[in-house]
């Protein structure tokens, strides 16, 4: 398979266990298909969600707070956590990882962004897998605008990723909210997003995240201006990042179609 250069996020709502706090069994399923990624070559980027979900049970809160301060405070205290927990996962493969927080304005703004394309790209050279969450302690939007949905896309951007792949516990884009319609549609492949698409689409998020599809949609709407192809969806197992890759993934894939052996397909050729 060509080597591609990928980013891949994960929703809080893929991380956290059923009483909130951070699942070790899942975030150790997620290494294991991110890992497989490098094994076969890939460059790959990991945008996470989940610290504030994580840092709910040290600090005593019973669900996610309401107050802007409280998810800052759950924030500073999680972020420790979910790293440690990726930091030795990853060991277990042999992968060195890498923490970056960042904010929306890092990427924005061209001088914060050339300095953060530079260290991302010498850790990739150096075959360290970077770990990117928007620096909640500090940032608002990080914590009231798409979970990290749109920073995913920003950074795809900024890297020229080949490919961003958004996982969330929905498996792809519906007509309709497939929890109150079980007849929804859902569209297999979408070439572009539309203002419509975007404009009758929920932006409710879930108990432990914020974005809701919505943001997903608008930060695929950004990514595909970088010309880069995303895939939203679901999956499980060691195999789930592998089949999105070669087309066999449970979701949505927006603006390119990829073959069987991961080369992306457009109407106007190969990207």
């Amino acid at each position: 398979m060509e080597k591609k250069r990928l980013v891949v996020k994960i929703g809080s709502s893929s991380l956290i266990d059923d009483k909130g706090g951070l699942s070790m069994v899942k975030l150790r399923e997620h290494v294991g298909a991110l890992a497989r990624l490098k094994q076969d070559g890939h460059e790959v980027i990991l945008v996470s969600s989940g610290a504030v979900a994580a840092g709910l049970t040290d600090l005593g809160y019973l669900s996610r707070p309401a107050t802007i301060e409280g998810k800052q405070a759950a924030a500073a205290v999680g972020q420790g956590l979910l790293l440690q927990g990726y930091t030795e996962e990853f060991k277990k493969h042999s992968i060195v990882a890498a923490q970056l927080l960042l904010t929306k304005q890092n990427i924005l703004y061209s001088d914060q962004s050339q300095n953060a394309k530079a260290t991302l790209c010498e850790l990739m050279k150096r075959d360290v897998l970077p770990v990117i969450n928007e620096n909640d302690s500090v940032s608002i939007e990080g914590l009231t605008f798409g979970d990290n949905d749109m920073l995913s896309a920003l950074v795809s951007g900024l890297v020229q990723a080949d490919f961003l792949i958004i996982l969330t516990d929905i498996n792809g884009i519906y007509k309709q909210n497939p929890r109150t319609n079980p007849n929804a549609q859902k569209y297999d492949f979408l070439p572009n997003i539309s203002a419509e698409l975007i404009n009758t689409t929920s932006s409710e998020g879930s108990t432990v995240g914020t974005g809701g599809m919505k943001s997903k949609i608008e930060a695929a709407r950004t990514a595909l201006n970088s010309n880069v192809s995303v895939f939203i969806g679901t999956g499980n197992g060691d195999e789930k990042l592998i089949d999105i890759l070669i087309g066999k993934g449970n979701g949505t894939y927006i603006g390119s179609l990829p073959n069987v052996v991961g080369t992306f397909k457009t109407a106007a050729g190969l990207k």
